[in-house]
């Protein structure tokens, strides 16, 4: 007998950590694990923000959480959203795995008739191949399902890391690449460098070496969200540090040369999945090529724990493509809900899809260098 529960207080929905935590290991989804969802509750919610969670139990165990939020303005649309964004994409309501559509049923019974009632349910940065959009839809109590569109759509580089050890992995990859990542690295040595996980006594340190290191990178390069949240954000990392350091689940890979640091990559993982949530390094290193070098470490690092995949990020960007051996997008979707204020609903995000979609197409259309070059220009021009 499946029930299903309504959250709506952050500390009841804290008191699920145990039990949470194993649905998010089982699913592979380290964006969604407790640690790092709750982190995100103290440090980065909107003010107003308030948990919207629904719980799915088959008998006492736990099969199912979709951790939604909603911030709640008069008048204003109604939009629930999953937590993280701010962080790195693959989010995603929880289901034991080959029971996705019965939670999902569950969800959308509790969702229907939650308060306030949502207008629009947003699944950003949702991994592509989920069955969750559709059952989500398909579940929807009443004679009308809910529209279902997919505005933005973004490539995902992945690595397996199915080989037996990182040198048969390596073997994998061309006479060329091998030969160039391992120069890379002989170099790094010789030049006095050291690679090193950042560890209790060194971690506040390395994530103020992390957050300088981003924000050097992007000083003339336009906008950062990591640099506008600031002190925020480091927080952030620092609490889900505090959960999963001693675990290894929490890796930040510091790369030093002669004792100066040149590089931090920050590094999640959860079940089989490590996910690379972001990075920086000084430019003025460039001919090491710090950003595949720390990213080296890592997967050599990740065949010692027996992980399986590499999730390189939303982004399909040259460093990552040299190293990704597949891709798994993810795709920014709504569910506009059926009721009186549909209608309202559809004129009110027309606008934000049309835009979505034509910068999608021009996405397509230039190559990743033309779109930075773009990027950058428009970034300059704002300025």
């Amino acid at each position: 007998m499946l029930s299903s529960e309504l959250i709506v207080d952050a500390r009841a929905l804290d008191g699920l950590r145990s039990e949470w935590d194993e649905l998010a290991v089982a699913c592979a989804l380290p964006l969604m694990a407790p640690a790092t969802v709750m982190s995100w509750w103290r440090h980065l919610a909107p003010a107003n923000a308030e948990p919207r969670s629904v719980a799915v139990r088959d008998g006492k165990k736990l099969i199912g959480l979709a951790p939604f939020y909603v911030t709640p303005e008069e008048r204003q649309r109604v939009d629930y959203r999953l937590p993280g964004i701010e962080l790195a994409a693959r989010l995603s309501p929880l289901a034991a795995p080959g029971r996705e559509w019965e939670v999902a049923g569950e969800v959308a019974q509790v969702l229907a008739t939650a308060h306030p009632r949502p207008d629009l349910i947003a699944l950003e940065g949702h991994p592509v191949a989920s069955q969750w959009p559709a059952a989500l839809r398909d579940s929807w109590p009443g004679a009308l399902r809910p529209p279902l569109r997919q505005y933005v759509t973004q490539g995902a580089p992945t690595v397996s890391l199915g080989q037996p050890t990182f040198e048969g992995w390596l073997s994998g990859k061309s006479a060329n690449f091998r030969s160039q990542m391992r120069r890379m690295r002989r170099q790094f040595v010789a030049d006095g460098g050291v690679a090193r996980v950042s560890t209790e006594d060194k971690i506040a340190a390395d994530i103020d070496t992390f957050m300088r290191l981003h924000a050097a990178r992007w000083e003339k390069r336009g906008r950062s969200g990591i640099v506008a949240m600031g002190k925020k954000y480091s927080a952030t990392i620092h609490e889900i540090s505090r959960s999963h350091l001693q675990d290894g689940r929490f890796r930040l890979w510091i790369l030093e040369l002669q004792g100066t640091p040149i590089s931090a990559q920050l590094f999640i993982s959860a079940g089989s999945e490590v996910a690379y949530i972001n990075g920086g390094w000084d430019e003025r290193f460039a001919h090491l090529k710090p950003a595949i070098l720390g990213i080296l470490y890592a997967i050599e690092d990740a065949f010692a724990h027996s992980l399986e995949r590499m999730d390189l990020g939303a982004g399909a960007l040259p460093y990552k493509q040299r190293l990704a051996d597949g891709s798994d997008p993810v795709a920014w979707n709504i569910l506009v809900v059926p009721g009186s204020r549909l209608p309202l609903t559809v004129i009110r995000t027309a606008p934000m899809l049309a835009r979505s979609a034509l910068r999608d197409k021009a996405k397509r259309a230039l190559s990743v260098q033309q779109a930075e070059r773009l990027r950058d220009l428009r970034d300059k021009l704002t300025r």
